[in-house]
């Protein structure tokens, strides 16, 4: 049992611990949800469309409709709220209205002016953009035993942008003289960002000392990643003119889109095919996340589609050209575009940041040569020579040869084939001791190598990660095993 164990870890190894890991975080989004606010909010409010004035909210033909104030879209010119029988706190805490979103707003309580949140026009000239959180006080001789009324005159002239909803937040709460979103609503972000930018620093180190530039890729993904987070822990420092928002997140979305497009060119050069078929796909998966950008309005959901789009096809490139541990991977990682779709502000707030860390953590802690092999940089360049053609590869890329009479077949770990002029033996003289031949056809790659596996007749194979399966001569077993540390 325990060699059984001990094939299964080698052949899935660091997949099957970074898809354990994609699903831990999964578990962590689904079952701490955020913080909860002890607030009143309504379910529906009156929307009134026009700039009626205070009291013509009292005309029976102007009542306007009920829906959900996160249901408002932005208008094009003054509108009203109105939410009837509003409950207040129960205790005797001073009680105050809190407003979040791209809009400016007069806010009345029970037919009084109690707070401006900037001022509201009806062109961009005549309006002035108000914070994006404001909190107003209600006077206590205000407040009724029951009817409170709550009515907003409201406008959104400087957006820039058609958020997919104008009104994010509408309460009544205890009082509180900082109308900011809390730091604490970004507590995870912020420890999950600084665990991110210690890997950040130890991919930075990795990249230099093994002088593979393709690590750039990974240290310009995270690096777009904690651009979006820094952009989104913003809001809980500044309280921003609402015509601020856009460009906040404008570089949320294009760190986003750094991060998800840095990664998967990241995965073509890794589990490399020829680069033209990965240059027209890549530009196909970019002009996909560009389309989800350019249709879908807000900027929660442009982020976390075009996201969804990008981290979807590296988890099919990976499926494609890599073993069994990447199509693992490639599992979790549709695990993460299907969040990214199910719940987009989530993924901005707080779960493309976790998942991200299970991927780059598992694999800094468990296996740092996976992503960037230390070996690869050490290696000179492998000239290939078969029919007046030379054919030049790096040796960390080998996954096994064979011999073919004369000649050898040359397998490479993204799949490809190349022939060389010389024999097995003569063509091992020149790699380094990484590669052992276990059969007199057939020398592997001991970077590649998956699992030794043992069938009926005393007969052995070693198992690579891109799942071929290679002969062991029974003479070799015990070398091997020592080799790969598994005596």
């Amino acid at each position: 049992m325990a060699d059984g164990w001990l094939k299964i870890r080698n052949r899935t190894r660091p997949g099957l611990p970074i898809l354990a890991g994609i699903l831990i975080a999964l578990a962590y989004l689904l079952l701490s949800p955020q913080p909860a606010l002890d607030v009143e909010t309504p379910k529906q409010v009156r929307v009134i469309g026009s700039d009626v004035g205070l009291d013509g909210l009292a005309n029976p033909e102007r009542q306007g409709r009920m829906m959900p104030y996160r249901a408002i879209e932005r208008p094009d010119g003054i509108i009203w709220l109105v939410w009837d029988d509003v409950p207040m706190p129960a205790d005797d805490a001073p009680p105050a209205i809190a407003l979040t979103g791209p809009f400016s707003a007069s806010v009345y309580f029970n037919g009084r002016l109690v707070g401006n949140k900037g001022e509201p026009g009806g062109t961009p000239r005549t309006e002035t953009a108000g914070p994006i959180d404001s909190v107003f006080a209600i006077p206590a001789g205000l407040v009724q035993p029951a009817g409170n009324r709550i009515a907003i005159r409201l406008s959104s002239q400087r957006a820039g942008y058609r958020p997919f909803s104008v009104v994010q937040a509408l309460f009544v709460l205890r009082y509180t003289s900082d109308p900011r979103r809390s730091i604490r609503y970004y507590l995870p972000l912020t420890l999950m960002g600084g665990s991110l930018a210690a890997l950040l620093a130890a991919l930075s180190i990795r990249t230099h000392s093994t002088s593979d530039r393709r690590g750039l890729w990974l240290v310009a993904a995270l690096a777009g990643l904690i651009l979006a987070g820094l952009a989104e822990i913003s809001r809980s420092l500044i309280n921003y003119p609402y015509d601020w928002h856009q460009p906040r997140q404008a570089v949320s979305l294009a760190g986003l889109f750094l991060f998800a497009g840095a990664w998967l060119r990241f995965v073509q050069l890794r589990w490399p095919v020829s680069e033209r078929v990965a240059l027209v796909w890549l530009s196909l998966s970019v002009l996909g996340a560009l389309a989800c950008v350019a249709v879908l309005t807000g900027y929660d959901g442009k982020s976390a589609y075009a996201t969804a789009v990008l981290i979807a096809s590296s988890a099919a490139w990976l499926a494609w050209r890599g073993g069994l541990p990447e199509r693992l991977i490639a599992a979790g990682l549709l695990a993460v575009a299907g969040y990214a779709v199910w719940q987009p502000a989530d993924i901005i707030d707080r779960g493309i940041h976790a998942f991200a860390l299970a991927l780059f953590g598992i694999c800094a802690v468990l296996d740092r040569d996976y992503l960037l092999p230390q070996a690869m940089a050490r290696m000179p360049r492998l000239a290939l020579q078969t029919s007046g053609r030379t054919v030049l590869v790096k040796p960390g890329e080998i996954a096994f040869l064979k011999a073919a009479g004369n000649y050898t077949e040359v397998h490479m770990s993204g799949g490809g084939r190349h022939f060389d002029n010389r024999n097995l033996k003569s063509l091992l003289d020149g790699l380094p001791d990484t590669f052992f031949r276990l059969h007199r056809s057939y020398a592997v790659n001991l970077d590649h190598a998956a699992a030794i596996i043992a069938s009926e007749g005393s007969r052995y194979h070693l198992e690579t990660a891109t799942g071929a399966r290679i002969p062991v001569s029974r003479s070799l077993v015990a070398e091997l095993r020592q080799r790969l540390g598994d005596d």
